[in-house]
């Protein structure tokens, strides 16, 4: 099912963003990056379903195992690294205008996204030199003497979490003191940039915070050797690990949450409305069932800074 979702969702969401959006801006840059990595992980799914199929038995050869694992890894940061980096876009907008960062250009967002994409691929790098068993095919294998890469891989794991979720906290925290510092609190165009950090967070959460946990409850039973709680912890691990995958499913219900002008275009493509003509820019002109695309332009113009527009 995820596997069949994610392909839909991120299918039309990457139709919408690269033949319909126009101009792009730096957000829509990150987004079309978070397309991107969902991308890698789903390609890679139906060889994750064959393998638990056969009870964890895989039959494609060690090369195919270390490409698997690598993608999913890399999915996984950048999924990260780009959810992080939307909501510290929301926040620059809002809370520091007139920084240079925040009126960064297109073509600097895309060398940033690309800085961005060449360190996380370093970061999983050690998956493509790991050597796997001719039956098994997971990268969190927990071994008397680990090895510096599964060191390396675990700490990854718990750090890619908590760094990036502490940032995005922050910005929803700035983000609602300068909201009040202003006397915005009304305004729809600010209310709605706190409301999608939140769900930023939403997402981050539901998808990621459960394999930490049973992640790191493994690895403790394993040291404290508690066979049955790493028994139980083991389990659990690996069903939490379809709530990562569900993170493709839930990026593009976050676009249409984000961006009423992005929501507007699916629904058309959909047949659930309409046909939508024009981008982004022609919101403010847009029919009256749709109200919500120029309000919300007309609301922001008041920080200077039209927060909505971004995706």
């Amino acid at each position: 099912m995820e596997f069949v979702l994610g392909l839909v969702g991120n299918s039309l969401a990457f139709f919408i963003f690269c033949l319909r959006t126009r101009p792009w801006t730096s957000s829509t840059v990150f987004l079309v990056s978070l397309v991107v990595a969902d991308f890698l992980l789903i390609l890679n799914l139906p060889l994750r379903v064959d393998y638990y199929f056969l009870h964890e038995t895989w039959r494609f050869g060690d090369t195919a195992c270390k490409v698997n694992l690598f993608m999913i890894a890399t999915n996984r940061t950048a999924s990260v690294v780009f959810l992080t980096a939307v909501a510290l876009n929301r926040y620059l907008k809002v809370a520091w205008p007139h920084h240079a960062l925040s009126r960064a250009s297109v073509g600097g967002a895309a060398r940033m996204a690309g800085g961005f994409w060449g360190a996380l691929l370093l970061l999983n790098g050690h998956l493509l030199l790991t050597t796997h068993s001719s039956r098994s095919c997971l990268s969190y294998q927990l071994r008397t003497r680990p090895s510096a890469s599964l060191i390396w891989h675990q700490a990854l794991f718990v750090v890619e979490f908590f760094l990036p979720l502490a940032l995005i906290l922050f910005a929803i925290v700035s983000i609602t003191l300068a909201i009040r510092r202003r006397g915005l609190d009304g305004q729809a165009g600010p209310r709605r940039a706190v409301c999608i950090l939140a769900a930023v967070v939403g997402v981050y959460t539901v998808c990621f915070l459960p394999s930490v946990v049973f992640g790191v409850a493994s690895v403790v039973a394993f040291r404290l050797r508690a066979c049955r709680a790493l028994d139980v912890c083991s389990q659990l691990f690996h069903g939490s690990l379809a709530f990562t995958y569900l993170n493709s499913v839930l990026d593009p219900m976050l676009y249409c949450f984000s961006s009423p002008s992005f929501l507007c275009q699916a629904r058309a493509l959909l047949g659930l409305t309409q046909g939508w003509q024009g981008s982004d820019s022609d919101k403010s002109t847009h029919r009256a069932g749709h109200r919500s695309c120029s309000g919300k332009v007309a609301a922001t113009r008041k920080l200077q800074v039209d927060v909505s527009e971004e995706d």
